[in-house]
């Protein structure tokens, strides 16, 4: 296991907030640190955290990074040496990873939903009919039909219990959805990136 992978086991982004000094709020919510938040805006995740305001969101290496200015590796770095991790201690490192297969789930899910959120709302942008005498584009008329559902989901993994967030995960997983939306999400993007 490498440093990201023991770093991102072991410390939860709720675990390093508090550790630096970031308020936590019920419901694992902080104000953001990197805007001017009066008001909680960014929860605090078992894997990672997002920000409701601008939808930036990371794990907690990314975290650490940005709040201290440091690269990737740096912050691993400091995250492994803010909480004691050393080689010697596997025993410790291996209790907290257990539940990890769910989280990497959850995650890979929250993913996956966030780039076609993104195709869709690129769809309602430029498939949109410019005139009442053109015709819907299957595009949009899809855009239109999923935006908030997708939204809707993508809201209950960043927030919502975990039971919540496993019948998400569940659903996504019946017929292997995830596996066919994340073939098609790249299927998308080849075929725009292939276009330009």
């Amino acid at each position: 296991m490498n440093l990201f992978d023991t770093v991102k086991a072991a410390v939860t982004p709720r675990m390093a907030a508090e550790r630096y000094r970031l308020p936590v709020q019920q419901g694992s919510m902080v104000c953001c640190p990197f805007h001017a938040d009066c008001t909680p805006s960014m929860k605090l995740n078992e894997d990672y955290f997002y920000r409701f305001g601008c939808g930036a969101s990371g794990d907690v290496i990314d975290l650490a990074a940005r709040l201290f200015g440091l690269s990737s590796y740096e912050a691993a770095k400091k995250l492994a040496t803010d909480f004691g991790m050393t080689e010697q201690k596997p025993s410790i490192l291996a209790k907290l990873q257990r539940g990890k297969s769910q989280a990497e789930t959850e995650r890979q899910s929250f993913r996956v939903l966030q780039d076609y959120l993104h195709i869709l709302q690129g769809w309602k942008e430029t498939c949109a009919p410019r005139s009442p005498e053109d015709g819907i584009d299957p595009r949009y008329a899809e855009a239109c039909h999923m935006v908030e559902r997708i939204g809707n989901m993508l809201d209950i993994l960043a927030c919502g219990t975990p039971q919540e967030r496993a019948e998400v995960v569940a659903d996504l997983q019946k017929d292997e959805r995830l596996m066919r939306m994340e073939a098609r999400n790249r299927q998308l993007r080849e075929d725009e990136h292939g276009t330009k």
